[in-house]
């Protein structure tokens, strides 16, 4: 018999020593389901279903697949009351079915039937972003917009260009990680010209969001050329040559005038 398997095992062999010769309990647990996001605090709570139980009698909560009940492992997030159990700031790994069990004189009289808790992480925030940044936008425009990791896997995702919706160009992919969360990467390839001023939106709908997240990118214009040193555009240096040479010629014009008309100083 493997560690894993021996909480359990003694579970099941304090119930057959109450049902045979000790103290039994029905004990009643509820909710039998609890939904949360993220960062959400959540709460179980137990009894007994009937009057057998006394200061002898103590409630303990245990999750299932693990061997130990949970108030032996020091954690800030879970509160323990006579009939309650509490999570604070839940996280996705706190998913799983948790069991309300009633110890009588240290043997276990009774197990309830257990809470399935999931928890709902949210696909954000989320990120939109051109896939080729030195591309010209005035001639066609290809995005990304990305989720961050998420549960359960449905989601939907929309592009809009202005008020419309794109159908076509979308290209659209879903990933797996090793903890169960999913990510979903889509893009969209604007072939037609593209005006200064357009404004695409990516939009995402989950179980998770009480309304659909947005992503907002506006076509800007062209970015003005640089030198190679990351410098000044290379426009304004131009500009600002042109005006130096002007302000010296003026210059060279009135020292000259000055020169040959003393006077006139």
């Amino acid at each position: 018999m493997v560690a894993s398997d021996v909480f359990p095992c003694l579970s099941l062999m304090g119930i057959i020593f109450t049902v045979t010769g000790g103290t039994s309990m029905r004990v009643i647990q509820y909710p039998a389901e609890r939904t949360a996001i993220r960062g959400a605090n959540v709460t179980f709570g137990c009894k007994f279903a009937d009057s057998q139980s006394g200061s002898d009698t103590t409630l303990y909560w245990w999750k299932r697949g693990e061997r130990e009940y949970l108030h032996t492992r020091p954690d800030n997030r879970r509160i323990f009351d006579y009939k309650t159990f509490q999570i604070l700031n839940l996280n996705f790994n706190d998913s799983g079915v948790y069991i309300c069990a009633a110890v009588h004189k240290g043997k276990i009289a009774g197990n309830g039937t257990g809470t399935s808790l999931t928890v709902h992480v949210p696909p954000t925030p989320l990120k939109i972003f051109p896939t080729d940044s030195e591309r010209d936008s005035s001639k066609s425009q290809s995005l990304v917009c990305e989720t961050a990791e998420f549960y359960p896997e449905d989601v939907t995702l929309t592009w809009n260009k202005d008020s419309n919706e794109v159908k076509t160009g979308i290209h659209f992919t879903k990933e797996k990680n090793s903890n169960g969360l999913y990510k979903v990467s889509s893009s969209m390839e604007e072939t037609e010209s593209v005006q200064s001023g357009v404004i695409y939106t990516c939009v995402v709908s989950h179980v998770s969001l009480r309304i659909p997240a947005v992503a907002v990118y506006a076509v800007s214009e062209p970015k003005t050329e640089v030198d190679d040193n990351g410098g000044m555009p290379v426009m304004m240096i131009i500009r600002f040559m042109l005006c130096f040479v002007a302000v010296l010629l003026l210059t060279i014009i009135i020292v000259d005038y000055l020169t040959i008309n003393p006077h006139k100083r």
